[in-house]
């Protein structure tokens, strides 16, 4: 039923994006010509990248430091706006802890987020957008859960992009609230 529902949802996609327009026409009033302008487009098609994520609330108990790596597809459905998939691999390294009795020694924490990913794309030179869908726990200390991430991205070139990112996962099993800061970088491959 899955593999039914994301094949849907990408076909509904792709027929979005057969649609969209790159350009808009502008005409001036001096000499009554019509210019035409590209939009700007931002990272669509495949991106792969890696973040560096600094845990933050609860989570900063915990741990200290944790890395990602991010890969989506993003495809122009309407100017200026991109969607597409998105996944990847996180790992939040744990903390040992030495208590007045005992050392405890952290447990990593690894997730494969699966999310629908969107991007606005106002400018050539800055994105905004969300990741939204679920995180897979990996590790056995993490269940997975509702996983949402609010980016904003600045593209150096047509293929480098760094970006700064929220990530939550909610889950209502979990006593620690799973917040990152991330900041990484992302490579077009088209």
């Amino acid at each position: 039923m899955k593999k039914i529902y994301f094949a849907a949802v990408f076909t509904v996609l792709m027929s979005l994006g057969a649609v969209a327009q790159t350009v808009v026409r502008t005409t001036t009033t001096s000499n009554q010509q019509t210019v035409y302008r590209a939009l700007p487009n931002g990272h669509d098609g495949l991106n792969v990248g890696a973040s560096f994520m600094l845990p933050i609330a609860d989570l900063s108990d915990y741990s200290s430091a944790g890395v990602a790596l991010d890969i989506n597809y993003l495809y122009p459905i309407a100017p200026m706006l991109n969607m597409g998939i998105a996944s990847g691999y996180a790992v939040v390294f744990g903390d040992d802890y030495q208590g007045p009795i005992f050392e405890y020694e952290g447990e990593d924490f690894q997730y494969i987020p699966v999310s629908v990913a969107t991007r606005y794309v106002p400018t050539e030179k800055v994105e905004f957008g969300a990741d939204l869908g679920y995180a897979i726990g990996v590790s056995n200390g993490f269940d997975g859960g509702f996983y949402y991430r609010p980016v904003i991205a600045f593209n150096l070139t047509e293929m480098v992009q760094l970006n700064f990112s929220y990530t939550g996962v909610n889950n209502n099993n979990s006593w620690v609230t799973w917040s990152t800061l991330n900041f990484g970088v992302m490579f077009n491959l088209n």
